[in-house]
């Protein structure tokens, strides 16, 4: 296990993405991203989107897509068919509000001296800013493409942080606890091991870090670690609304974005 140099949430900045990559810092927080208008104006624009629900018992509406999805029962020629009409329904969302993935993106190469862009298969790109709306929990989960996803081009990545905007915060709770225990699962040949639901025992007298969402701000955190979202009460009428992806390190210092 890596040791934290810190417990605190720290800029962004060259050196603190590189230590997020490997684990040293717990998060990065980009405060007053975007502004309040902006941050009202993207939690509209997301509830008259195209929202549809995952697959598990808590109800998280989402639009776009998600790659694990694809990871089981599902061709990679099947996923990389779906990415259009993903990206074009987040597209919608940004054309009736504004565009928080480029403006990520372009925050992450002012700072990042390789190139910042979307993950690609055969040339052909992934989809990457998927947005969520719920006030309801999420499982003890990881998300480590080298395991998760072997067999597309993430699978070679050397490091994986995942970034969320928010554009709606709740009236309490909500808050992600990460847990410093990067996972490292015993790998059966032709099996992707369970990173969902996980047993409480990886987070067992191991350090924690605990951020809450707040409108305007975007957090970032290595999503090798295990993580949990808590069940949280929404404002009246409201949720909560954010847009996030995975960012990982490809072999040549490139940073490749999906979700």
């Amino acid at each position: 296990m890596t040791t934290w140099t810190s417990d605190q949430e720290h800029e962004l900045t060259q050196e603190n993405l590189r230590l997020l990559f490997d684990n040293k810092i717990p998060a990065i927080r980009i405060p007053q991203f975007a502004t309040r208008q902006e941050c009202e104006a993207f939690a509209a624009a997301a509830s008259q989107g195209n929202m549809q629900y995952y697959n598990v018992s808590e109800r998280i509406g989402f639009i776009g897509m998600a790659q694990y999805q694809y990871r089981w029962t599902k061709t990679k020629e099947e996923f990389l068919a779906d990415v259009p009409k993903a990206q074009a329904d987040v597209d919608e969302v940004f054309a009736r509000s504004f565009n928080p993935l480029r403006r990520l993106m372009d925050r992450l190469q002012d700072v990042w001296p390789e190139a910042v862009d979307f993950a690609r298969e055969d040339g052909r790109p992934y989809f990457a800013g998927i947005v969520r709306s719920t006030s309801d929990k999420i499982d003890l989960h990881v998300d480590w493409a080298p395991v998760n996803s072997p067999d597309y081009s993430i699978g070679r990545i050397d490091g994986q942080v995942g970034w969320n905007f928010f554009a709606e915060e709740l009236q309490s709770g909500g808050h992600t606890t990460v847990y410093n225990s990067p996972w490292n699962p015993q790998v059966t040949p032709g099996e992707i091991p369970k990173s969902y639901g996980l047993d409480r025992s990886l987070t067992e007298g191991v350090p924690a870090h605990v951020y809450r969402p707040t409108a305007g701000d975007v957090v970032i955190f290595n999503t090798r670690n295990p993580h949990e979202i808590a069940p949280g009460v929404a404002k009246p009428g409201g949720s909560r609304v954010s847009i996030g992806s995975f960012v990982g390190r490809m072999p040549d210092r490139s940073l490749v974005l999906w979700a």
